[in-house]
């Protein structure tokens, strides 16, 4: 039997009257496992060590089954492992929730299953692992309370008026797992944080913002982040861990519709990035939270030399490749507001050595910009993609850190990948038969082949992109810890080679 022939087995049926949006087919962590939900009543396990076999199948309750509207996985125990080995714990845990009903299963002890109830009176309307797996988060409609669900012992802990009912308005802390919350209470914006398991209140802090939109934890646990609306002026407020207000940054101006779109911290927790409503990005020194530099507008920068891919429909092959773009002293393009869309910064990921970083405006939801932050106080913009589609994912290679993925809302399936000054290349996708795509890299990906998972609506594979330019292809595998080639440089050539 071929691996194409075998792969197409890993398919399953529509699961009808499912939450538009949501996902059917989910990896583990650490992509050990996958859970796909099967038709309206089933969900299956399948381990992607051995050849994808289906380990387990779960039959769902008559009170969930064909209204699934969230699926998840439990995060593993302690920090996330870059190259997790094969005595790597990874994820343990299923959840799967409708809108009154949430149901967890274990992988490892089919004996073991909890249910919970949300009542006659409210739904759930977010739904996730809290800080271990043991601990399930839901917050009911309206913002009435959020409610924090422990597995061991049965109880629950109820917090009244949660501001943000999805995961912007809460965190928990790395390794500790204290919860950080934001409430409105008393028409106030206020920041509470809880003791992990038992959730006792230990701070409660009445925020000086005037409608705020997040909280986020730095990753060393050393620092909290909340951010203000895009209706006033940017500001961050800076907290302790244990609560305590350490700074506000701010930046003056008459111009009340430049605020803060969203924030990032760099995987070392020394840096913070600050995307605004101008189409700027402002970098602060964590340990002073000054102002250390700023990305400007690329639209304004002109030309930024030969670095700037589009990807255009190919006269070779039945599908996409990348061109450079014309020499010009400004940016070769032009992009109508055609769909409305406002200026923002929308999406900042840096790579996992955090001396790099792209950046998604939500003007331009299809061109990613890259950015060298090696020195932090001069950053240079070094390169872009112009996609054909908007842009759905930025995946960052774990082990390859200048190796960059991007997952499209492309008609076709494809992986786009590129390192700057190296010419990108991209994938189709074969078996996959439409929805809303996903991607993630294989960090028990032990021989260092670059693989990757890909999910749609109805199903998965594992593969890895082989070759260059027009040659690109990608090659599925079956089992996650054969030997595959090993990712090199030589399959992305040098810019203007």
């Amino acid at each position: 039997m071929s691996t194409r022939s075998q792969i197409k087995h890993l398919k399953f049926p529509t699961a009808a009257n499912k939450e538009p949006g949501s996902a059917s087919v989910i990896p583990s962590e650490y992509c050990r496992y996958i859970c796909a939900l099967a038709g309206t009543n089933k969900l299956s396990i399948i381990f992607a060590l051995e050849g994808q076999s289906i380990i387990r199948t779960i039959t769902l309750h008559e009170s969930i089954a064909g209204r699934v509207k969230a699926l998840r996985w439990s995060k593993p125990p302690g920090p996330l492992i870059g190259e997790p080995d094969a005595f790597t714990p990874d994820s343990q845990r299923i959840l799967c929730a409708s809108g009154n009903r949430i149901f967890v299963w274990d992988l490892h002890d089919e004996n073991w299953s909890a249910e919970i109830e949300a009542g006659d009176a409210l739904q759930f309307t977010h739904v996730d692992f809290a800080a271990t797996h043991d601990q399930v988060i839901a917050f009911s409609e309206f913002n009435a309370h959020v409610t924090l669900f422990s597995l061991a012992s049965g109880g629950q802990n109820v917090i009244k008026s949660p501001k943000i009912a999805n995961a912007s308005g809460y965190g928990f802390r790395p390794v500790s797992g204290h919860l950080a919350l934001l409430l409105k209470l008393d028409a106030n914006d206020t920041l509470t944080i809880h003791e992990p398991e038992t959730y006792e209140v230990i701070i409660t802090v009445t925020l000086n913002t005037v409608d705020a939109q997040g909280v986020k934890w730095s990753p060393n646990g050393a620092w909290l982040a909340v951010w203000d609306s895009a209706s006033t002026v940017p500001r961050v407020e800076i907290y302790t861990a244990d609560g305590q207000h350490y700074r506000t940054y701010s930046e003056g101006g008459s111009d009340l519709n430049l605020g803060v779109k969203t924030i990032e911290w760099s995987p070392d927790s020394q840096l913070m990035a600050v995307g605004k409503h101008d189409g700027t990005v402002a970098l602060l020194n964590c340990k002073t939270f000054f102002l250390l530099s700023a990305l400007e507008d690329p639209l304004s920068l002109g030309s930024i030399g030969r670095d700037i891919y589009v990807e255009q429909q190919s006269s070779v092959t039945n599908g996409t490749e990348y061109v450079l773009a014309p020499k010009s002293s400004v940016f070769p393009y032009t992009f109508s507001n055609a769909s409305g869309g406002v200026r923002a910064v929308c999406s900042i990921s840096f790579n996992q050595t955090g001396d790099m970083l792209t950046t998604i405006d939500h003007f331009l939801p299809h061109i990613v910009w890259m950015w060298s932050i090696k020195n932090s106080q001069t950053p240079k913009l070094i390169g872009a993609l112009i996609q054909k589609s908007s842009i759905r994912q930025v995946l960052w290679c774990p082990k390859f850190p200048q190796l960059l993925m991007t997952v499209n809302e492309d008609e076709i399936p494809t992986a786009h990948q590129w390192i700057c000054n190296h010419r990108p290349r991209i994938a189709r996708i074969p078996l996959a038969d439409g929805g809303k795509y996903s991607a993630s890299w294989v960090r028990a990906d032990t021989g260092q082949s670059g693989l990757i998972w890909y999910g749609w609506q109805t199903g998965y594979t594992f593969g890895y992109v082989t070759g260059s330019g027009t040659e690109a292809s990608f090659t599925q595998v079956l089992n996650v810890e054969d030997e595959h080639p090993a990712l090199t440089m030589d399959l992305f050539p040098l810019t203007g080679t």
